[in-house]
């Protein structure tokens, strides 16, 4: 265990912190959470860097940073869906993105190759942190923006887009999948 597996097995526990702060709903206890998710999405850009520039890069860290951003994305969620700020079908497709996408990566190690992380994904993770973020935000300072917008409507929307890059993020995936099965050796 070196800085940046610490760093990915802290942000798995993240997400059950969030889902903590989140659930008490009171206004001090949502900016916490967001300051949780903000360090958690620091420590999320910190684990892959640190590890590629001091030479840490391990065979743990290339297993747990994945499923640690999974795990963490997926709690917020699902503090979310617990409160009523999401509908259960985006967590489902959320969820099931993940899933999908962990499955062709042993499929194609069964195979003989490695699927590398994709553009798709990483867009995918910077839109779901800005959705999570944005939405606990707007949650959290209620008094202030619902005198100029309806909150649950632009939650709403932001967690539609985040889902929806989601499921592209998902067939871009398994696009990829097939189209390296396609490959000659």
């Amino acid at each position: 265990m070196n800085l940046p597996n610490w760093l990915s097995v802290f942000r798995s526990g993240a997400g059950f912190i969030v889902i903590y702060l989140l659930t008490q709903g009171t206004q001090p206890l949502l900016i916490t959470a967001i300051v949780v998710m903000m360090i958690a999405e620091i420590s999320d850009m910190a684990d892959g860097h640190i590890a590629r520039r001091y030479g840490q890069v391990t065979k743990l860290g290339m297993i747990i940073d994945p499923m640690s951003d999974s795990l963490y994305r997926a709690m917020v969620f699902i503090g979310f869906l617990g409160i009523g700020w999401i509908p259960v079908w985006f967590v489902a497709i959320i969820i099931t993105r993940d899933i999908v996408v962990s499955y062709l990566r042993i499929f194609a190690q069964q195979q003989g190759f490695t699927m590398a992380a994709r553009s798709s994904g990483k867009i995918k993770a910077i839109v779901q942190a800005c959705a999570q973020v944005w939405t606990v935000g707007l949650y959290a300072l209620n008094g202030f923006f619902s005198q100029y917008m309806d909150i649950p409507q632009v939650s709403f929307w932001l967690l539609a887009i985040a889902t929806a890059v989601t499921a592209w993020s998902g067939f871009d995936y398994a696009l990829g999948y097939v189209k390296s099965l396609r490959k000659p050796a």
